[in-house]
């Protein structure tokens, strides 16, 4: 059996859509008894809402850049928590009160900061909303994800919350968006996770594939593979570039 995890924005899911012939693509992997999933910064309910709109079928969603593991009935089966000490850094950061938008998630549920604008994935429903001091109290908080105007602000803002956080957080940057999460946590460190736990550590082969920063750990552990519009440093770390996520599973299936 073959593992095959792709991100889910800007790698499978674009333009709002995931192509017909990806999902063939999926369809045919699994009917011929491998594993797909998605690998995403993306809490579990922002995620499922689009997964099950569009109908991809999956074997496991690997959520919040790691940090949380559900199957294939989206159950939570692992979630990482973040640390009190750095719950309370990104609060009182510079960079919480300069984003746009903010995001806590806490086990399978998202709040948004009470002062700022909605979170920019979930425009279309209402979520609850805390304050910086009130989501410090949420337990299995897990992530909190702060984005910005452009790029070029994420970029510093990343830098500087990777410094004042040192080593007890993980500090993860995908285009306008930060997020923060337990140290040690990453899309390849949820991989590896995922195999132990459903003992695939015997499997022929394990592929992954993504378009962004934050999958540059999984790519670069597993070997993995760029897609063609992928940043220009995630195409230069990938083993190779694929047009699509179904023409990966085409060719290595």
């Amino acid at each position: 059996m073959k593992i095959a995890a792709c991100d889910f924005d800007g790698t499978l899911y674009r333009d709002g859509a995931v192509s017909a012939s990806d999902l063939e693509a999926i369809a045919d992997w699994r009917r011929a008894g491998n594993a797909f999933g998605i690998v995403t910064g993306r809490g579990r309910n922002t995620l499922l809402r689009d997964v099950e709109r569009l109908a991809i079928p999956y074997d496991f969603l690997i959520c919040n850049n790691g940090a949380m593991i559900c199957d294939d009935r989206a159950r939570d089966v692992y979630c990482a928590a973040l640390p009190e000490p750095v719950r309370a850094e990104v609060m009182a950061h510079p960079g919480m009160a300069a984003c746009s938008q903010c995001a806590f998630f806490a086990g399978t549920s998202i709040f948004t900061h009470a002062g700022k604008t909605d979170y920019w994935i979930v425009r279309d429903y209402v979520l609850p909303r805390l304050t910086p001091s009130e989501a410090l109290l949420l337990p299995g908080l897990h992530q909190i994800s702060l984005a910005y105007a452009v790029p070029e602000e994420s970029v510093a803002w990343s830098k500087a919350l990777s410094e004042a956080c040192g080593e007890n957080a993980g500090v993860h940057f995908s285009n306008i968006c930060i997020d923060v999460t337990a140290p040690d946590v990453s899309k390849a460190a949820g991989m590896e996770h995922l195999l132990q736990l459903r003992r695939w550590g015997d499997a022929e082969e394990v592929l992954v594939i993504g378009d962004d920063r934050n999958d540059l750990p999984m790519i670069t552990h597993f070997k993995g593979y760029a897609v063609a519009n992928a940043a220009p440093e995630v195409r230069d770390s990938a083993s190779a570039v694929f047009p699509s996520v179904g023409q990966m599973l085409r060719e290595k299936g």
